[in-house]
């Protein structure tokens, strides 16, 4: 009974072992099943992948789509520059008032002018129809010289800014104030006021503030540099010259060094602005070149001055 039972179960083995080897399709099936998973989760993984990748490719075309509008909007005859606060003017003056934290607005328009040579901009302030000045202008025009007169003190070229006036009707609040009253457009430069600039740039007289070995910038000073690279950018074949004079007081020699030093300060200023070194060359004139007499103090200072010829 026992070798009975030993037989049996060598009988079986054999057995199992005949259904693995004669019919392995539900072993295919089974593998089969698993990499139909895998295959599934691949292509759920390509498409997520697919899915991120549209979406990026959206967006990216909504960027540019909105870089687009900007352009478009930068390239109009006349825009706004639109800034987070407001300038206020009141009914008892003609000045313009700044909120402290808007003092930024003047930097603003410097730096973009600075960067798009053929604009300016046109300060337009309102004015009410019985907002006469005794001189017969308005509180409108006075308003947007205010204006103006700020921004030119802070460096930036008066032939690029243009006060305007309109008259309108609106209602200043219980304390006279009033908060829409002025508005910054930007415009292209017309082709007489560019032919002016441009005769501006190409010889300038600078009164600069010299220390024994260095000069003092200015906005002003900066500003000027900005037209000077702009000017040469359109005008390959020109050259700088940076002429340096004094006024009589001391020994001629003297003047003529110091001059040609003052010169020098002024062209690495223009080099270390980016203006090519190589298109700049320097002399002096010391004393020998005065535009107005030495006999005052005044006088003198108007000697002293750095004078700059493109040609």
């Amino acid at each position: 009974m026992r070798n009975f039972l030993k037989a049996f179960l060598v009988f079986l083995c054999w057995a199992a072992l005949a259904l693995f080897l004669y019919n392995p399709n539900e072993n295919y099936d089974s593998l089969e099943t698993k990499v139909n998973a895998i295959e599934n989760k691949q292509s759920s993984l390509s498409n997520k992948k697919t899915d991120t990748t549209k979406k990026e490719i959206l967006k990216k075309a909504e960027i540019t789509k909105a870089i687009l509008k900007k352009q478009v909007k930068m390239n109009a005859n006349t825009f706004p520059l639109v800034f987070n606060d407001k300038f206020i003017t009141n009914s008892a003056h003609t000045r313009v008032l700044l909120p402290k934290k808007f003092y930024y607005f003047k930097d603003s328009i410097f730096n973009f002018l600075n960067s798009n040579s053929g604009k300016e901009i046109v300060i337009n302030a309102v004015y009410k129809v019985n907002e006469i000045l005794t001189d017969k202008t308005n509180f409108g025009i006075a308003r947007a010289n205010n204006l103006k007169n700020k921004l030119v003190k802070y460096g930036i070229n008066s032939n690029r800014i243009t006060s305007k006036a309109t008259v309108k009707e609106y209602k200043y609040d219980k304390e006279g104030y009033y908060a829409d009253g002025v508005t910054i457009l930007v415009k292209n430069i017309s082709e007489s006021k560019r032919v002016l600039i441009e005769k501006e740039i190409s010889h300038k007289t600078l009164y600069i503030s010299f220390r024994k070995s260095s000069l003092e910038p200015t906005k002003a000073l900066l500003t000027y540099t900005f037209e000077i690279k702009n000017y040469l950018k359109e005008h390959l074949s020109k050259k700088i010259t940076i002429i340096g004079h004094t006024d009589n007081q001391g020994n001629t020699e003297t003047n003529q060094l110091i001059g040609l030093e003052r010169a020098n300060l002024v062209a690495k200023y223009f080099t270390k602005n980016g203006i090519d070194k190589n298109r700049i060359s320097v002399q002096s004139k010391g004393e020998t070149s005065p535009i107005t007499n030495n006999k005052t103090l005044k006088a003198r200072k108007k000697n002293r001055r750095i004078e700059v010829i493109i040609n």
